[in-house]
C-alpha cells in the first residue's frame, strides 16, 4: 500500500507545526516570564526588607548624634551655627562604615552640613528634593524616623528629626545615605540561590511542555476519512493543551512559592542577625567608654531608658537586657522590653569587664512574629503572581490558538449561525487580546498615579497634597469622557482601525510623557492624554464589534471585549505595582508606553477586518431598541425625569465612590508606608470579585425575578457600607474590607444598572443607544468628581469618608422613593390618555 500523497503529508506537517506553535510557544513564553517576574519580586522584596532592617539599626547610631546635637542646643547652640558639627558627623561615620554620607538639613530643606558622598555629590548649600521636604514635614508629625529608596540616585536614605529640647520644635533633619551596593552584601547569597533554582525549574517546565506539545494528536470519534465530523458537535481532536499549560504554570509557581518561602525565611533571619550585630557594636562601644572611665555596672543608671529607646527605633527588637553572672549583686533592673517567647531568637554579646570584675552579656530578643509577618509578604506576592501568570497564559494561549485554528474547524463551529460568520474568529481573537493590551498598559500605573504628585519638587498651584493628587486622576477621567463624546461625532468619518490606532498612539504618548516629565502640570496633561487615548481606542473597538455583529448577529463579541478588559485591569494593576517597588514608577510609565505601542503593532498586523456578507436584522424588537420612536420625535432625553434621576442619583454617585480604589487607597497605603504591591493586591481583590462573582450574582438576580431597581439599591448600599466600614476603622484591614465590599457591589451592580436602564421609558422613546451613551458619560463625570470628594475626605479624616458613604445611601434611597412615586403616577397618566 502506497504512502499518503505529498500534499496530504505537507498538510499533516503543517497541522502538527501549527499545533506545536499554538500550545508550546505561548506556554513557554508565559512560564519564563512568570518565573523571571517571581524571582525579581522575591529578590526585590528581600532587598527592601533587608534595607528596612539595616536602616533601623542605622537609626540607633543616628539617634546618638541627634541626642548630642539636641543637648548642645539646650545650652545655647543653634543648628545654623553649630561649631563641631563635622566632628559629630564624622563620629557617626565611624559607627556606620557602610554609610556613604551623612548630612544635616534645616527645616526648609537647605543642607547645612555634609560629609562623605551624601547624594553622590557635594550637597552643602543645596536643598533636599521637594518630595523629601514634603515627606519629612509629614512623617515627623507622627514618626520618629523614616527611610526610603531613592531610585533616581540608586541610594537608600534615613531621615531623623532634630528637635529643640525646650519646646519640641523641629529644627533640623539628620540624613544618612548609603548606595544600593550596601544591600548587595546581604542579598548576594540569596540572589545566587534563587536564580539557580528558578533556572533549573524553568528548564524542567520547558522540557515537560515540549513533551506534551509533541504528543500525537488524538483521533476524534465520529470522523470520516476526510477528517470532518460525521455528525454532532465538531471536535478538533487536539488535547486540552491550554489546561495542561495552565496546570504546569500553576505547579511551577506553587513550587517557586513554597521553596521561596523557606529560602527567604532563612536568608532574612541571617540578615536580621547581621544587622543586630551593628547595634551590639554600638551598645558595646558606649558601655565600654563608660566602664573605661572607672564606672561600674553597679553605678550605671538610666540603662532601661537607653534600651527602651533602641527598641522603639528597631522594629524587630522585642527586648534588651544585661545578663550578669551568678553571684553578682547588682541593684535595680538591667533590661527593658518583653522577655523571649517560644520561637524568638536571642543573641548574646559579652561586654567590657568593670572594676568589680563583672562581665555581663548583652542579650537582644528578636521578635519572631515580626519576622514571620515580613516573610508572609513573600507568600502573598507569590500567590498574586500565580493568579496573574495564569490569567496571562490563558489570554495568550486563547489568542494564539484561535488565530491558528484551521478554517475547517472555524467553519464547522459557526455553521449554526451562518457560513458568513465563519471568518470572524480571528477578528474576535484580535479584539480580545487588543482590549487586554489596552487596559494592561493603562492600568500599569493605576496603583501609584496619585502618589506621584507628591514626588515633584514644585507643588501644583499651591494645592494641598491630597487635592494635588486628585488632579491627574480627575484629568484622566475627564479627558476620557470628552474623548467618548468626540468619538461619537467622528466615528462615522474614520474607519475603526484608524480610530483605535490613533487612540493607542495618544495613550502611548501620554504614558511616555508621564515617565519623562518632572513638572506636575505637564504630568497632569500627560494623564489627560492617556485618558483620552484609551477611550478613543475603546470606541474604535466598539466600532469593530458593530462590524462583526453585522456579519454574525449571534457573536459573543461583547464577552470577548469585557473578558480582555477585566483581565487587563487585574494584570496591569498588579504587575505595575510590583514593578514600581523594584524599578521605580518612572520606568513603569515607560513600560506602559511600550505595551500600548505594541498594541498598535498587534492591531495592524494581527487583527484582521471581519469579512463576510452582512446579515440583515430580523427581529423587530432589535430595530425598536436601536431607533427612536417616531411618535415622539421632538422630546429630548433630558425631559424624562426618571432617567434624569437615575443619572444624578445612581450613575454619578456610585461611580464617584468607586474611585476610592483608584485615588484614595494608593494615598492611604503610601501614608502607612506600604509598598505599591499592597495596592496591586487590592486591585486584584476587586478584580476577582468582578470576574468570578459578577456572572454568578447577575444570573442569580435575573433568575430570582426581583424588580430591576432592587439590585441597584442593594449594590449601592453595599458600597456605602464599605466606605463607612473604612471610615470607622481607619486601618489597612478596614480599607481591604471596604475594597472587598466595593468589588462585591460592582460585581452585580454594573449589570444591574444596565438592566434598570433598559427598562426605563426613555429607551422606548429614544432607543437604547442614546440613553446608554448618557449613562456612560454620567459615570465618567462621577469618576471625575470622585477624586475631588475623596481629597476633601482625606483632609477631614474619617468623618469625610463617613459623609461620602452616607451621602451615597441617601441618594439611593431618594431615587427609590422617586421611582415608587413615578410607578404610582404612571397608571393614572395612562388611563387619562
Amino acid at each position: 500500500m502506497s504512502g499518503p500523497p505529498s500534499a496530504e503529508r505537507n498538510r499533516h506537517v503543517q497541522r502538527k507545526t501549527g499545533r506545536f506553535l499554538a500550545t508550546f510557544l505561548p506556554s513557554v513564553l508565559l512560564i519564563v516570564a512568570a518565573l523571571v517576574f517571581s524571582a525579581g519580586v522575591n529578590l526585590g522584596t528581600f532587598r527592601r526588607d533587608c534595607g528596612d532592617a539595616l536602616f533601623s539599626t542605622f537609626g540607633v547610631a543616628g539617634r546618638k548624634v541627634v541626642t548630642s546635637i539636641e543637648y548642645a542646643v539646650k545650652y545655647g547652640k543653634t543648628i545654623e551655627n553649630f561649631f563641631g558639627m563635622e566632628r559629630a558627623l564624622s563620629q557617626l561615620k565611624t559607627y556606620l562604615p557602610q554609610a556613604d554620607g551623612v548630612a544635616v538639613a534645616l527645616p526648609d530643606g537647605q543642607v547645612a552640613y555634609a560629609i562623605g558622598t551624601y547624594g553622590f555629590k557635594d550637597r552643602i548649600g543645596d536643598r533636599l528634593t521637594g518630595y523629601e521636604q514634603r515627606r519629612t514635614a509629614g512623617e515627623f508629625q507622627h514618626s520618629p524616623s523614616f527611610n526610603y529608596h531613592d531610585t533616581d540616585n540608586r541610594s537608600h536614605k534615613l531621615f531623623l528629626p532634630i528637635r529643640d529640647p525646650g519646646d519640641g520644635r523641629w529644627i533640623g533633619t539628620l540624613v544618612i545615605a548609603a548606595g544600593d551596593a550596601v544591600i548587595d552584601n546581604y542579598v548576594r547569597e540569596f540572589e545566587r540561590h534563587t536564580l539557580i533554582f528558578v533556572g533549573a525549574l524553568g528548564a524542567v517546565a520547558i522540557l515537560l511542555l515540549g513533551g506534551l506539545a509533541l504528543l500525537p494528536e488524538r483521533k476524534a470519534a465520529g470522523r470520516d476519512g476526510t477528517g470532518a465530523p460525521r455528525s454532532g458537535r465538531p471536535h478538533s481532536g487536539r488535547p486540552h493543551s491550554g489546561r495542561t499549560a495552565l496546570a504546569v504554570a500553576a505547579l511551577v509557581q506553587i513550587t517557586v512559592g513554597v521553596t521561596g518561602y523557606g529560602a527567604f525565611s532563612d536568608a532574612y533571619l541571617r540578615t536580621v542577625e547581621n544587622t543586630t550585630g551593628i547595634v551590639e557594636n554600638i551598645v558595646a562601644t558606649d558601655i565600654a567608654s563608660i566602664i573605661g572611665r572607672g564606672a561600674t555596672y553597679r553605678s550605671l543608671s538610666g540603662i532601661d531608658d537607653y534600651f527602651r529607646e533602641i527598641i522603639a527605633i528597631v522594629p524587630h527588637f522585642k527586648g534588651m537586657s544585661l545578663a550578669v553572672p551568678e553571684g553578682a549583686d547588682l541593684p535595680g533592673s538591667l533590661g527593658s522590653g518583653q522577655p523571649a517567647a517560644r520561637g524568638d531568637l536571642v543573641t548574646g554579646r559579652a561586654l567590657a569587664t568593670d572594676a568589680d570584675l563583672v562581665t555581663p552579656t548583652l542579650r537582644i530578643v528578636i521578635d519572631s512574629d515580626y519576622i514571620q509577618r515580613n516573610v508572609l509578604e513573600v507568600v502573598a506576592n507569590n500567590v498574586t503572581i500565580l493568579i496573574i501568570s495564569l490569567m496571562f497564559i490563558y489570554e495568550l494561549h486563547a489568542f494564539v490558538s484561535r488565530r491558528m485554528r484551521r478554517p475547517v474547524e472555524a467553519k464547522a463551529e459557526t455553521e449554526g449561525v451562518g457560513g458568513a460568520a465563519a471568518t470572524t474568529g480571528r477578528s474576535l481573537a484580535g479584539l480580545r487580546f487588543l482590549t487586554f493590551m489596552l487596559y494592561f498598559g493603562m492600568f500599569l500605573s493605576a496603583s501609584f498615579v496619585p502618589v506621584i504628585m507628591q514626588t515633584f519638587d514644585s507643588g501644583l498651584f499651591g494645592l494641598a497634597p491630597p487635592q494635588a493628587a486628585a488632579i491627574p486622576v480627575s484629568a484622566e477621567m475627564l479627558c476620557g469622557a470628552l474623548a467618548i463624546l468626540l468619538a461619537g461625532r467622528i466615528s462615522a468619518r474614520l474607519p475603526w482601525r484608524t480610530m483605535t490606532a490613533a487612540g493607542l498612539a495618544i495613550a502611548a504618548l501620554g504614558a511616555l510623557t508621564s515617565g519623562l516629565t518632572g513638572d506636575p502640570v505637564l504630568f497632569v496633561v500627560a494623564r489627560g492624554l492617556v485618558g483620552a487615548g484609551t477611550m478613543t481606542a475603546l470606541m474604535g473597538l466598539y466600532r469593530l464589534i458593530d462590524r462583526v455583529r453585522r456579519v454574525d448577529p449571534a457573536t459573543g463579541a461583547y464577552s470577548d471585549l469585557f473578558s480582555g478588559m477585566y483581565v487587563g485591569v487585574n494584570c496591569g494593576a498588579v504587575v505595575g505595582s510590583l514593578l514600581a517597588d523594584e524599578i521605580g514608577p518612572q520606568a513603569v510609565f515607560l513600560i506602559a508606553a511600550v505595551v500600548l505601542a505594541l498594541g498598535i503593532a498587534q492591531l495592524l498586523l494581527l487583527t484582521p477586518e471581519p469579512t463576510g456578507e452582512a446579515v440583515p436584522p430580523v427581529a423587530a424588537a432589535t430595530a425598536a431598541v436601536a431607533k427612536p420612536d417616531a411618535a415622539a420625535p421632538g422630546r429630548r432625553v433630558w425631559s424624562d425625569r426618571s432617567f434624569l434621576a437615575f443619572l444624578l442619583l445612581v450613575s454619578v454617585p456610585t461611580s464617584a465612590c468607586s474611585m476610592f480604589l483608584i485615588y484614595y487607597f494608593p494615598l492611604f497605603a503610601s501614608g502607612l508606608g506600604q509598598p505599591a504591591s499592597t495596592v496591586g493586591q487590592a486591585f486584584l481583590l476587586y478584580g476577582l470579585c468582578i470576574v468570578y462573582l459578577g456572572p454568578l450574582l447577575s444570573r442569580l438576580m435575573r433568575s430570582s425575578g426581583v424588580a430591576p431597581g432592587l439590585p441597584v439599591l442593594a449594590s449601592g448600599l453595599i458600597m456605602a457600607a464599605g466606605l463607612t466600614t473604612f471610615a470607622l476603622t481607619g486601618s489597612l484591614m478596614g480599607a481591604f474590607l471596604a475594597i472587598l465590599l466595593l468589588g462585591l457591589s460592582d460585581s452585580f451592580g454594573l449589570t444591574a444598572q444596565q438592566r434598570y436602564l433598559e427598562r426605563l421609558p426613555v429607551v422606548g422613546t429614544h432607543g437604547l443607544a442614546v440613553p446608554q451613551s448618557y449613562h456612560l458619560n454620567a459615570r465618567k463625570i462621577g469618576q471625575v468628581i470622585g477624586p475631588m470628594l475623596f481629597s476633601a475626605a482625606a483632609v477631614a479624616g474619617g468623618a469625610g469618608a463617613t459623609l461620602i458613604g452616607l451621602g451615597l445611601a441617601a441618594a439611593l434611597l431618594l431615587h427609590l422613593a422617586l421611582s415608587i412615586l413615578s410607578l404610582r403616577r404612571r397608571p393614572a397618566v395612562t388611563g387619562t390618555a
